[in-house]
């Protein structure tokens, strides 16, 4: 497995030693509440399972996750998984879901943390486009994408298992395109 470097985070494959500190930062209702998949009230022992899964998956379509880590210490985690085009995205390519510890928001780690990501799949794969989302409430995760020059890609609905409800989604891709202008215009 790899790791990707950015300044001043490692984005890194998860080990077993990382379980009790993802924990502490996950299991937040502020962190969760703005998720999909995981369950609430969430537990050591799903995050247990999570881990382990993620470190063993072998398949070629599997999930990838990475954890953040910021001077030696996780912060958040971050993952992608290659999907053909469907409901939650217009095209084929790389879906990323990404979360931060709530003791990290406010400075810059997820725009970097994806920004890091988006470098690495542009150079190592051919894929023309990377897609996201966000619950429609979560301003803050769509300013990160904004930042980084994603654009609403439509709407639609999306079940949260912590709020066990349907809820509106806004779609959003970031072309390879787009991707080079931003790192043209941010270079020195």
């Amino acid at each position: 497995m790899f790791a990707i470097t950015t300044e001043p985070l490692v984005l890194r494959p998860p080990e077993a030693a990382d379980v009790a500190p993802l924990f502490a930062l996950f299991n937040d209702w502020a962190v969760v509440e703005w998720l999909s998949a995981p369950p609430w009230p969430y537990t050591l022992t799903d995050m247990e399972g999570f881990i382990t899964r993620m470190r063993t998956a072998t398949a070629p379509d599997r999930e990838v996750f990475l954890v953040i880590e910021r001077e030696g210490h996780p912060i958040g985690g971050l993952s992608w998984r290659e999907r053909p085009a469907n409901r939650l995205q217009s095209g084929a390519g790389p879906n990323v879901g990404y979360w931060l510890g709530a003791a990290h928001w406010g400075r810059g780690y997820m725009t970097e943390a994806i920004g890091g990501l988006a470098g690495h799949v542009f150079a190592t794969s051919d894929a023309d486009a990377i897609y996201s989302s966000a619950f429609t409430g979560n301003a803050a995760s769509l300013r990160v994408q904004s930042k980084l020059d994603f654009v609403r890609d439509g709407e639609t609905t999306l079940r949260s298992n912590p709020q066990n409800a349907d809820l509106p989604l806004i779609k959003t891709v970031l072309t390879r395109p787009a991707f080079a202008a931003a790192n043209s215009r941010n270079r020195p």
